[in-house]
């Protein structure tokens, strides 16, 4: 792994999200990334934060291996089991080799991202703001951060049907709150 290009993306971070980050990592899981953490308290966004800090270096695009990308997700208040959950799901993408775009989806063959909440399905969007632009690296690579966003089965389902523009019209309708874990179903669905 290039350690500069993780030097470079931590400090892309940091320069975004806030220097007081917490790592994460799975001592239960040998050979797994850990996760960031930055808690609402400290987080720039007044969001709690979590990211990803490897996988542009760990699963390389089919075609260009210059380009790369990281996962990000925010909630409102964050949690030792959802931190857990995104976590594993970006090491099953390195384990599974998994390249991800935005629009994609990965969503669990059973049981829901955490259990007692809805979410089935992660929904990788990528912002069009300044929340965290993409990177130019030294090495001349780029790479984009996705905002994992977990979603409902329906919600799931019209990208699926519909692509992004149309859950993008549904969520015009009736605007969520994207980082709220107890948020309910957008009405049109």
């Amino acid at each position: 792994m290039d350690l500069d290009s993780v030097k470079a993306v931590d400090a892309h971070y940091e320069t975004h999200f806030g220097a007081e980050s917490e790592y994460w990592k799975f001592h239960n899981r040998p050979g797994t990334i850990g996760v960031l953490e930055w808690p609402k308290r400290t987080s720039r966004q007044g969001l709690h934060i979590y990211a990803t800090l490897g996988l542009h270096a760990l699963v390389p695009a089919p075609l260009n291996h210059a380009h790369g990308f990281e996962l990000y997700t925010c909630v409102s208040a964050g949690n030792d089991t959802f931190r857990a959950a995104f976590g594993m799901m970006a090491n099953d993408l390195i384990s599974d080799g998994t390249f991800l775009e935005p629009g994609h989806m990965v969503t669990l063959s059973t049981g829901h991202i955490i259990e007692g909440l809805p979410f089935r399905s992660w929904l990788m969007l990528e912002r069009t703001d300044d929340f965290i632009p993409p990177l130019q690296l030294d090495n001349g690579h780029h790479v984009i951060f996705l905002d994992a966003t977990p979603v409902f089965a329906e919600e799931a389902q019209r990208v699926k049907e519909h692509g992004l523009d149309g859950l993008f019209d549904i969520w015009d309708a009736d605007p969520p709150r994207l980082s709220d874990l107890n948020r309910t179903l957008p009405h049109p669905l």
